[in-house]
């Protein structure tokens, strides 16, 4: 893992030991491999949170990839908020079911509603933390300015942003593979309308315009390759068209894909100034 920081400090602890790269090619491990990669950002996003109780709210939680696991991580009552349509319109019904199998549903409490107006109805100094992951790649420049403002409104001072997605920048043509698929509209009917996923830099400036300090960034392996009829099953399962493994065959067998690296990017809410 690499970490950055704006001021001098102590780096994070958790994922910092070697982690061999992991080789998928049974279609069966696929899904534990997948979840594998959330139960380490949840130990990561652990780490960054300041207070380990309070109010904490996830926009964007989808079926609790991130929530199930970080909330074995940290004592917090979550908040969760999520419009469930389009292409994640089943997703309420797996988070639910999940919720009920951890035995987390006093715990976990599940907001059916657009993150904007929800967020809109809060008070303003309100929430221990705000955190997010996979969103941030869902909308578009301008509404994340709006977001992370949103964010900094409603937490408490003190309060700490945290926000994970996938690099946009591949290291390897295993990895350009992957953001094609989810990107290019010949391969996937919900391509994101500006980006696979935003610019670090861009994150990073926006929450240092918006207010937040202490802003850190973190770099996290995710050491997952899929290959042969493993890199199939995934494609389907993110819901990409049936032409791009026709396509790329022939690499998906022998190279496969290889998941980006995680980039986790948090700010702190400063504390108010004595009077």
């Amino acid at each position: 893992m690499k970490s950055g920081e704006d001021a001098p400090g102590s780096p994070v602890k958790g994922e910092c030991h070697f982690i061999p790269m992991k080789i998928v090619t049974d279609p069966r491990c696929v899904r534990d491999a997948w979840a594998g990669q959330y139960q380490k950002l949840a130990r990561q996003f652990a780490c960054l949170l300041r207070s380990k109780t309070g109010n904490l709210v996830e926009i964007g939680c989808g079926r609790g990839q991130l929530t199930i696991p970080l909330s074995k991580h940290v004592g917090n009552t979550f908040l969760v908020v999520d419009n469930f349509d389009g292409p994640y319109s089943k997703d309420y019904r797996l988070l639910k079911s999940a919720l009920v199998k951890e035995k987390l549903k006093s715990r976990i409490h599940v907001i059916t509603s657009d993150y904007a107006d929800w967020l809109s109805r809060q008070s303003s100094d309100q929430y221990n933390a705000l955190i997010s992951n996979e969103f941030l790649c869902e909308i578009l420049a301008q509404d994340m300015h709006k977001f992370l403002s949103e964010c900094y409104r409603v937490l408490k001072p003190g309060g700490v942003t945290v926000h994970g997605f996938l690099s946009p920048n591949p290291e390897n043509p295993r990895q350009q593979l992957v953001i094609e698929s989810d990107s290019d509209s010949r391969w996937t009917d919900f391509p994101s309308e500006e980006w696979f996923s935003p610019p670090p830099n861009l994150v990073k400036n926006q929450l240092r315009q918006i207010g937040f300090r202490k802003i850190r960034t973190f770099e996290l392996k995710s050491d997952l390759i899929i290959k042969a009829n493993a890199a199939r099953t995934f494609l389907k399962r993110w819901g990409i068209k049936e032409g791009f493994w026709q396509v790329y065959k022939e690499k998906l067998i022998h190279e496969g894909l290889e998941i980006p690296d995680w980039i986790i990017i948090s700010g702190v809410k400063p504390t108010a100034k004595p009077i």
